[in-house]
């Protein structure tokens, strides 16, 4: 009983760090805190794949969750990434249809999972909740809209650069930014065998240098313009 008590304290005590949970009935969160788990998973894990239930719905409290589509040539993308606060899951529980992308852990991670009555319980009970959900998944629709827009009429080349330009932004550590040509193909849907082609190129042209999973921007110039041209055709 003791321990059960300790677990929902400490779920409603992050809630109530959250934006999302903010201003919120006491019996809401109490409620949403009783039905909430903390799991871990480890870097390379999946949380759950595309067309399983969408039976839970998640918050990350610490590490990065990218999410995953899947194609029909068996390669997959990142469409989006979870970091500390953000909740994802929501969609397919609010349609009542299987997940639609894969969840991979992309740094060993910790969450909150909450199971599909008690998150609709509180969808149902409290609007403002429900108004801060609609508008993240509207924003992130916006986001999702705009980077196949841009995919769709870019070439091989221009994708890669604006990948690695956002990503050396984002960064903590300003010399290079860490990740895999593996990763970099999904996240630009480009095959690995283009991938490693281009930072060859670059790399002989001395614009990046590129190591184990690590890549040196050097060239932040010539990258920018190469992600401002537009194929030819």
């Amino acid at each position: 009983m003791g321990s059960n008590c300790e677990r929902v304290s400490e779920v409603k005590a992050f809630l109530e760090q959250l934006p999302l949970f903010s201003n919120l009935r006491e019996d809401s969160i109490l409620s949403l805190a009783y039905h909430g788990t903390f799991i871990t998973i480890k870097k390379g894990q999946f949380l759950f794949l595309q067309s399983d239930p969408s039976d839970k719905f998640y918050i990350l409290k610490t590490g990065a969750i990218s999410i995953l589509l899947g194609c029909s040539d068996g390669r997959e993308m990142v469409i989006n990434e979870m970091r500390s606060g953000d909740f994802f899951g929501e969609l397919g529980i609010i349609t009542e249809k299987t997940r639609s992308t894969s969840a991979v852990a992309h740094k060993d991670c910790e969450m909150l999972a909450f199971p599909k009555k008690a998150f609709l319980s509180i969808l149902e009970s409290e609007p403002l909740f429900a108004r801060r959900i609609l508008e993240t998944v509207a924003q992130r629709l916006r986001t999702s809209s705009k980077r196949e827009s841009a995919l769709a009429f870019m070439d091989a080349q221009s994708r890669l650069a604006r990948v690695l330009l956002q990503l050396d932004q984002l960064t903590l550590d300003k010399e290079y930014v860490t990740i895999s040509q593996e990763e970099l193909a999904n996240r630009t849907g480009l095959t690995r065998q283009t991938v490693a082609k281009t930072l060859g190129k670059w790399r002989r042209a001395g614009w990046v240098i590129t190591g184990r999973g690590h890549i040196m921007l050097l060239r932040h110039d010539e990258l920018s313009k190469i992600e401002a041209e537009w194929p030819n055709s």
